[in-house]
């Protein structure tokens, strides 16, 4: 039965996890739901979530999920009385808005004036400044030129951020260190935000050198009334994106908290805000000033957090408020309860500086008695994806995100640390390891956090060095045990090949089969010898690349069940157990191993000798890091470069990343032009 007599149906214009969550709110509540797709996500996890799916074109989001018309089209064909937009995409479009009220379909989100007044970081800071709202020093000016953006920055003085007007997530945002790397910051956050928000309009901010990432969470109804939800710390970041989020703000005072609640508050009442919303404050943990950012005019992605200390559905709220509904509750009917931490699983390499990763999910196994998309005191897992799913380089890579919650801080983190281990996730580069290093830095711990935590503390958080190259001599050791027991016919090899004489395990009378393997554990090149013993044991010696003496592990016992994918092996005298995925491909194999609450990749490569092929007579390669496409090139066949010159500029996932000449030389074998698309590894261009 449908509890919302002013939501008919329920359009739901995104994808992935947050559509999921939406519907599922829908449906506890009675409305039925509308799911749109792009070709690229016919068989999506969303579109089964929904009463009714409609394609609305091809996989870029250009083409489907920012087609305004085409979503509008399908809400007037469906009968849908309501959208939501989520966040990303369309949600915070002031066109898309002004025309679902043209049609007379409410757009669960605040008014497009208020979109239109916070939505532009230009236009809110003028707003925010006659409000009386503390301001971060900078430039917010309407003259964009090139001249007047480098102008600001030495009068700013240097760092400056320089941001995007429009958008956020971290788009368009880049840090100008010097006046000579000005113009290159300028320029780039200019094309992405270009690229990613069809605005290359920026602003400009002084770069505050300790700062805490605090927000508030409001939600305000069409009575006149705007509560607040607490505030959340998003100040653990990488390039400028959240990666870990937590309610209640830690080691702060009343008196502060009081004072940013008040401030989100008077933000909301500047613009006429409706519905929910988040005011981003930029704090310096120095002085314990803070400073008005932005107001994103949407749900956030880390609105779990938020929900877990208060117990309130956001959704429901949202849904209720759009249906015409006063808030329910008082300001004072608002309680915190306890602490929660969220977290966000990337497909990325932290190794190769967060680069994103895309292919095929071979695992997604999550903690036990996990929920999904409900407030529980348990583990939550709200995912868009499911195993054997694909992850491509049309939207952003998340996998999921993962919450707990416990009486204090430190209990939610120590959920947090068990859920983590418990996580398994493969076949693609993820996150999950560098997120394990973070919660248990000692620094984390304490609180003592700040949006610089991870280029802070980088030798914490990617070890190296002697424990780094044992712990990988370890980990081959067990990767290429497993592989070694797994290339064998299962089941007792001895029964099953006529005793001794017939076994496959690699034994040979009177004589010592060894065998070499090559291996990458962490991205590090190993290089392995096996021999193999009596009874199915094995010698393993290891060597790496950048530490050749050899070091040697003797491992009895390996046993491998196939179904259950377990594995229990003796090394060097420990008994160690667990989880174990073995992928076998064209190139190369891979065994993924989860064991004390870790987990670690080994690939094999499938070296075919008579393929390989040379480097074009003494020329360097210039190859892509990541899949994606061209948005600039700025160089030309026969171009004399020096080292450093921007080549070309790739875009993946709305992240933009300029390729730069590593030496001196003159460009040949360039035939890439703007839009064209390119995969991880490809030679983009030569320098002789």
């Amino acid at each position: 039965m449908n509890q919302l007599k002013g939501i008919s149906k329920l359009l739901v214009a995104n994808r992935g996890e947050i559509a999921c969550r939406v519907m599922k709110t829908a449906r506890r509540l009675g409305v039925p739901t509308v799911a749109v797709y792009s070709k690229a996500d016919e068989f999506a996890k969303h579109v089964t979530y929904a009463d009714e799916a409609f394609l609305i074109g091809e996989a870029a989001a250009k083409d489907s999920y920012l087609r305004k018309d085409r979503i509008i089209d399908v809400a007037l064909r469906s009968g849908a009385t309501h959208i939501h937009p989520g966040y990303g995409f369309l949600s915070e479009n002031t066109g898309f808005a002004h025309d679902c009220a043209t049609n007379n379909i409410k757009f669960v989100g605040p008014p497009a004036s208020a979109i239109q007044a916070m939505g532009d970081k230009i236009e809110s800071k003028v707003i925010m400044e006659k409000a009386k709202v503390p301001l971060v020093p900078g430039y917010h000016g309407s003259d964009q030129s090139l001249e007047r953006l480098v102008q600001g920055c030495k009068e700013i003085g240097f760092p400056v951020l320089v941001k995007a007007a429009l958008g956020g997530g971290g788009k368009g945002m880049k840090i100008a260190t010097s006046e000579a790397d000005c113009v290159d910051a300028i320029q780039s956050a200019q094309r992405e935000a270009l690229s990613s928000f069809g605005d290359q309009r920026v602003l400009l901010e002084k770069y505050v050198g300790q700062p805490r990432h605090i927000e508030v969470q409001l939600v305000a109804d069409t009575h006149g009334n705007v509560l607040h939800f607490y505030e959340r710390d998003c100040s653990v970041q990488r390039r400028h994106q959240k990666i870990i989020e937590e309610a209640p703000a830690f080691g702060i005072s009343e008196n502060f908290r009081n004072a940013i609640h008040k401030a989100a508050i008077d933000s909301a009442r500047a613009v006429g805000y409706e519905n929910a919303g988040t005011v981003e404050f930029l704090v310096d943990a120095d002085t314990w000033e803070f400073y008005f950012m932005e107001m994103n005019t949407r749900l956030q992605v880390e609105h779990p957090v938020s929900e877990s200390i208060t117990g309130v559905d956001l959704v429901e709220l949202q849904l209720r408020v759009a249906s015409g509904e006063a808030l329910p509750f008082k300001q004072e009917d608002v309680k915190c309860n306890g602490h929660a931490v969220e977290v966000r699983l990337y497909a990325e390499n932290p190794n190769n500086d967060f680069l994103p990763a895309t292919g095929k999910l071979s695992r997604l196994q999550v903690p036990r008695e996990t929920r999904e998309f409900e407030l529980t005191d348990a583990v939550r897992v709200d995912s868009g994806v499911r195993e054997g799913d694909t992850v491509t380089d049309y939207y952003d890579p998340m996998i999921a995100k993962m919450i707990t919650r416990g009486e204090d801080r430190g209990a939610a983190i120590a959920e947090m640390q068990k859920a983590l281990g418990e996580l398994q996730i493969a076949d693609l580069p993820n996150n999950v390891s560098f997120l394990q290093t973070i919660m248990k830095h000692d620094k984390f711990l304490e609180g003592d956090i700040e949006t610089n935590f991870i280029p802070k503390y980088e030798k914490d958080l990617f070890p190296g060095g002697e424990t780094f190259l044992a712990d990988n001599s370890l980990k081959s050791a067990i990767a290429v045990a497993l592989k070694c027991k797994l290339e064998a016919p299962a089941g007792d090899l001895e029964a099953q090949a006529g005793g001794p004489w017939g076994a496959l395990d690699g034994f040979r009378s009177h004589l010592v089969y060894r065998r070499g393997l090559e291996v990458s554990v962490d991205d590090e090149e190993i290089v392995a010898h096996a021999s193999y013993l009596r009874g199915g044991d094995l010698a393993i010696e290891v060597s790496h690349e950048s530490s050749p003496s050899l070091l040697a592990h003797s491992v009895n016992n390996v046993s491998v069940d196939r179904l259950s994918s377990r594995f229990h092996a003796e090394i060097d005298g420990k008994r160690h157990h667990g989880d174990f995925l073995y992928l076998r491909g064209g190139d190369q194999d891979a065994i993924h191993i989860w064991m004390d609450g870790s987990h670690f990749a080994a690939t094999f490569p499938n070296v075919d000798y008579g393929n390989a092929e040379l480097e074009e007579g003494g020329k360097k390669s210039i190859t892509s890091p990541m899949p994606g496409r061209v948005v600039e090139v700025f160089v030309e066949n026969g171009q004399q470069v020096s080292k450093g010159d921007v080549i070309l500029a790739l875009e993946a996932m709305k992240m933009e990343l300029t390729i730069k000449a590593t030496k001196e030389g003159v460009v040949h074998g360039l035939s890439l032009a703007k839009d064209s698309k390119v995969s991880e590894g490809d030679v983009l261009a030569y320098l002789d």
